[in-house]
């Protein structure tokens, strides 16, 4: 695994893991996340939940996975996304330098004809059923799990690290 951390090994597995550098990008058709993930609280005005600025937020159930995407939870499912898996920073005290806590997933909505291949396919699946080529933990015995849909004819590249 070539992340900059030494706790991605317990939140991330899967052969996808090996073979790319990190940050991941890549895209996926996103599926229902409100079962693993939390709305983060915010100061934004009320109607507006888990909206900070121009994203909206949301924490895995486990507390190390934080997600943020230009759609609310609700839009997401069914969507095809550019996902990006960083380390999520985090500051502990005041006047600390930010450390490692967990990964940040990065959604952005992409219509469907730009799509790059491959595509993932995104399923919320208990850990002992996770078969695809990412697993991410979101806590409760649960992935995030990613498989291969549909690739484009002529794609070398199984995995679409990098692609902008």
């Amino acid at each position: 695994m070539t992340t900059t951390w030494p706790f991605a090994g317990s939140l991330l597995a899967g052969s996808v893991c090996s073979t790319g550098p990190w940050p991941y990008i890549l895209h996926a058709r996103c599926c229902d996340l409100r079962r693993r993930f939390l709305v983060k609280p915010s100061l934004a005005p009320s109607g507006a939940k888990g909206k900070r600025g121009s994203t909206y937020r949301a924490i895995a159930r486990n507390g190390r996975i934080l997600l943020c995407a230009d759609r609310p939870l609700e839009e997401l499912p069914g969507r095809l996304i550019r996902l990006r898996l960083q380390t999520w920073h985090r500051v502990y005290l005041p006047g600390e330098t930010p450390q490692p806590h967990g990964i940040l997933l990065c959604m952005r909505g992409i219509p469907d004809e730009d799509t790059i291949t491959p595509v993932f396919e995104m399923r919320l699946r208990p850990l002992a059923e996770a078969t695809g080529e990412l697993h991410i933990e979101v806590g409760g015995r649960m992935v995030l799990d990613f498989f291969l849909a549909t690739t484009r004819k002529g794609s070398r590249n199984p995995f679409p690290f990098g692609c902008g």
